[in-house]
């Protein structure tokens, strides 16, 4: 097992120590292999994926827990991590600490904000198999170029008065509305069915046709060019012949030359900015839930002001699915203690091994020998007991 730090900032599956950090000024982060092997006996709460996050373990959020993965030099600290109140147990807009003996909701973590949010605090919500990806109202009010492309197909939305609360009184498929107005508004199916996406594609049409009857009239122009000057030269020898079939090739390739240029600069000139295509916010005055279908992230325009946008609001990752980074499968996970042991026992040298066994028989008798009062009078054994044992044995 290694320590993430020394890997940088990752996406990864984070924990929080309660144990080390319980105050507000002292968020901070571990991750999967620190999570056992430095903090194995504290209250942790996992916070599952985190994006941007180098481990914490042994820098100066934890002066008393030294990294036993990875020591860190004195003052170490990762001055790009961002927290929120996930670090201290607490999830949702409702901000209650989290309690997995307790908790009875089911909790849909926003792909942009990685909050948490109970289901009963969001409201209505689709069925879990309906939607792959939730984004909640507060990352919809932050980011406002979500809520023009909300109308989409790919799109559920969740919506609630302003000054309601965070619930979601309201829900709206756009999948299986209508090419209908809302609000004097046309919704985008996905489909090109807005009333800007029509124009765009009558106008691509019309350019199409124009193009068409150009390039026909341009290659019978060549064929005709070509045939004359085929007749007149079929009385001389086969390699003029030769000359005029080449002749009418590149003449033929000249034309597509300039219908392909002619076409490229069409395109350039209909690659217009989806998010301008979209209809307006439909709900101006309602807050909004998204639950969002796969695909939906290929709906987003990837124009250059629209990546310059994505980068000023700092959601440049929502374009695609993030890799998330996975520790080394532990190879001993699936099997008993008794199987590792021999596993091990039979990589060690014939001498290491039986001096091994050898002083393993001894503490097995000499443990029994300790339990045997226990046994007699039908006395518990603590956690405190077997502490003493091991503190006299080495003694």
């Amino acid at each position: 097992m290694q320590c993430t730090n020394s890997l940088g900032y990752l996406r990864q599956k984070v924990y929080a120590c309660l144990t080390c950090n319980p105050n507000p000024s002292q968020e901070a982060g571990i991750c999967y292999s620190c999570s056992i092997s430095c903090h194995g006996e504290h209250n942790l709460v996992e916070l599952f994926t985190k994006r941007h996050f180098r481990c914490d373990c042994g820098t100066d959020k934890f002066k008393d827990t030294p990294c036993k993965l990875d020591p860190k030099t004195a003052g170490s600290v990762n001055a790009l991590n961002q927290y929120n109140h996930n670090y201290l147990g607490r999830f949702c807009w409702c901000d209650i600490q989290y309690d997995p003996i307790k908790e009875e909701s089911t909790m849909l973590q926003c792909v942009v904000c990685e909050d948490w949010f109970h289901d009963t605090c969001i409201g209505i919500t689709p069925h879990n198999d309906d939607f792959d990806d939730f984004i909640c109202r507060t990352c919809t009010r932050d980011h406002t170029f979500l809520r023009r492309y909300a109308q989409n197909s790919l799109f559920m939305i969740g919506l609630s008065k302003q000054g309601d609360g965070p619930k979601s009184v309201t829900m709206v498929d756009c999948s299986k509305m209508d090419d209908k107005d809302v609000k004097g508004k046309s919704i985008d199916k996905g489909d090109d069915t807005s009333s800007a996406t029509q124009e765009l594609n009558k106008a691509e049409e019309q350019i199409d046709i124009v193009t068409i009857a150009e390039s026909t009239a341009a290659v019978t122009a060549t064929v005709t060019t070509t045939t004359t000057s085929t007749i007149s030269t079929t009385t001389t020898s086969n390699s003029s012949e030769k000359r005029s079939l080449s002749t009418t090739v590149d003449t033929i390739e000249d034309v597509d030359g300039d219908d392909s240029g002619r076409n490229k600069r069409f395109k350039q000139d209909l690659d217009a900015c989806k998010l301008q295509l979209q209809p307006d916010d439909a709900y101006p005055d309602q807050e909004m839930n998204l639950f969002a279908t796969e695909g939906w992230r290929d709906q987003l325009c990837q124009c250059v002001d629209c990546m310059a946008l994505y980068t000023k609001e700092g959601v440049l990752f929502i374009l695609g699915e993030e890799p998330v980074f996975e520790d080394e499968e532990d190879d001993d996970a699936e099997t008993s203690i008794l199987e590792s042991g021999m596993k091990r026992l039979s990589e060690m040298n014939r001498v290491d091994a039986m001096d091994g066994m050898l002083a393993y028989n001894t503490m097995r008798d000499e443990l029994r020998t300790f339990l045997a009062p226990f046994v007699e009078q039908g006395k518990v054994v603590t956690a405190e007991d077997i502490q003493e044992f091991f503190a006299v044995r080495e003694s």
